[in-house]
């Protein structure tokens, strides 16, 4: 929240006819993301039963589709057991395991690059006007899951401008081309109808006080300096630490130092070891030339990932997640590093040091497979659980409520159901999964001038709105009932904001609890 709530209300109101827009408070708004991602999810939805909780499955099917086409990868360029490796390694990633449960645009985004990356090398080696098709398709889908992925085409004209023979053809570019062409022209038509031009961004939208400009997004102080709190370096030490596999508990023993209160203590990505079977891969690949598919694989995807990490280096925004899309070639790299290294194997420190980084790699395979199978199977949520069950009793009604109106939109939407926001406030104290975030930007705009419209507020400044109150009072007279739907606070500061407001409400409205659920509780609302 609220990235995953974004993503899956763009699906939905896709679905439903709205367009890729998030629509809120009875009002529509441009999104934060390009549609790639969405997409994927909308054409998902209808076999999905329509259920928004459901959405996270199919970041889990490109988890596999992600894993299944390393494996092919590496198998085409440098050898099976090699492949296996890398899908081990890939399938028992930290990061990568955690990010495909979340409804977030990571996981397939990297397995679309892989399907690129295999239509490149085919369109290469076969000269194909239809891979090349294909392969500027997948380029393009992967550009509007997330812009940055951009980068690869420098991974692609490097791949095609260093590796004998070279067959950057007129007619492959130009099939490129055209596959290249429709996914992100939809999204600058997308832009021109809600943004106003082709060029625009929904983060400009939403924060302009960063993304007004690529200056106010991107500066070299972030090289050095934190970008943020949750980590304690600029982005340059943050990302070559990740890169190496030194955070997480390495990070503590080694470097004495913690990037991030990562889940477990674990690495981001992988451990040490298999950056350095990395390096020997890449090594090895270059040395021994295997053939033009291995060097074309090689080249792209470092080419890719210098270009990403040139991208996000001086970005304001720190987070591990933005070159996972990149990374496909060290996990295939450590594979083939692996198996070469453990090949020339012989007496003495090196041979024992490769032994050493043989059982630690085989250690964290074997610590990430058993912790994950140990691990409780999830439980549905309580909280939609709690909201689906509420449901039936808020058709034709007023719902003023804390959760984000986008979320319960998504859930409760509908059935002439309208909701109201109890407040602006980002919850930062609540701690929690749904805290309302878009009416906080909205009304940071609205302070700064803009005009456009703003769904309804109960307590828009702190204060009780009073004539938003007698409108809720006049819905009640009109036999229109009023509910207060809140969520159950987890600290004490949240709790004191809640009693606040309720108590400036009390003096307009009496209040009858209806249900009290584990997450929420739903109280109807009568004008005294």
């Amino acid at each position: 929240m609220p990235d995953g709530v974004e993503y899956a209300a763009i699906a939905v109101n896709l679905d439903r006819g709205l367009g890729p827009v998030l629509h809120f408070g009875g009002n529509t708004y441009p999104p934060r993301y390009t549609i790639g991602y969405p997409l994927i999810l909308a054409a998902a939805y209808p076999l999905l039963g329509h259920r928004p909780e459901r959405l996270c499955l199919v970041t889990t099917l490109t988890a596999l589709v992600a894993i299944a086409g390393l494996y092919i990868l590496t198998l085409w360029v440098f050898d099976r057991p090699s492949a296996v490796l890398a899908g081990l390694l890939l399938a028992t990633s930290p990061r990568f395991l955690g990010s495909s449960t979340y409804v977030m645009s990571d996981v397939p985004a990297l397995a679309v690059v892989i399907l690129a990356v295999l239509a490149f090398l085919y369109a290469e080696g076969k000269e194909s006007l239809v891979a090349s098709a294909l392969c500027g398709l997948l380029a393009g889908l992967a550009v509007t899951i997330r812009v940055t992925n951009v980068a690869i085409l420098a991974g692609m004209l490097a791949a095609a401008l260093l590796v004998q023979p070279r067959r950057l053809r007129l007619a492959q570019v130009m099939a490129f081309a055209i596959g290249l062409l429709p996914f992100p022209g939809l999204q600058a038509w997308v832009n021109l109808h809600y943004l106003g031009s082709p060029l625009s961004s929904g983060y400009a939208f939403w924060l302009p006080e960063h993304h007004s400009s690529v200056f106010t997004a991107f500066e070299l102080r972030f090289l050095f300096l934190p970008s943020g709190t949750a980590y304690q370096q600029g982005n340059l030490v943050t990302y070559a630490i990740a890169m190496l596999g030194l955070d997480g508990i390495l990070g503590k023993l080694i470097l004495r130092t913690e990037l991030q209160s990562l889940i477990h203590a674990h690495y981001a990505f992988y451990p040490f070891p298999v950056a350095v079977f990395a390096g020997l891969g890449v090594f090895f690949a270059i040395r021994s030339k295997r053939n033009a598919s291995t060097m074309r694989a090689v080249y792209l995807g470092l080419g890719f990932l210098a270009a990403l990490l040139l991208i996000y280096l001086p970005y304001f925004v720190m987070d591990l997640r933005y070159i996972l899309p990149a990374l496909f070639i060290v996990f295939a790299a450590a594979g083939w590093g692996l198996v070469s290294a453990n090949r020339r194997l012989k007496r003495g420190w090196a041979g024992f040091a490769v032994i050493v980084l043989d059982l630690v790699v085989a250690g964290a395979i074997v610590v990430q497979a058993v912790s994950r199978l140990a691990m409780p199977l999830p439980l549905q949520s309580e909280l939609v659980a709690d909201v689906l069950a509420i449901r039936p009793r808020l058709t034709n009604a007023v719902v003023v409520s804390d959760i984000s109106l986008q979320w319960l939109e998504l859930y409760a939407g509908g059935e002439q159901t309208e909701f109201v926001g109890l407040n602006s406030l980002y919850n930062d104290l609540q701690v929690q999964f749904v805290t309302e975030y878009h009416l906080h930007l909205l009304y940071n705009k609205k302070s700064e001038g803009w005009s456009g419209p703003i769904p309804p507020i109960l307590f828009p400044g702190g204060e009780l709105d009073l004539a938003e109150a007698r409108k809720l009072a006049e819905e009640d007279k009109k036999g229109r009932p009023v509910y207060a739907l809140v969520m159950k606070p987890r600290n004490r500061e949240w709790q004191n904001v809640l009693r606040q407001e309720a108590a400036e409400t009390h003096r307009y409205f009496t209040d009858t609890t209806i249900a009290d659920y584990p997450e929420v509780g739903l109280y109807r609302l009568r004008p005294r």
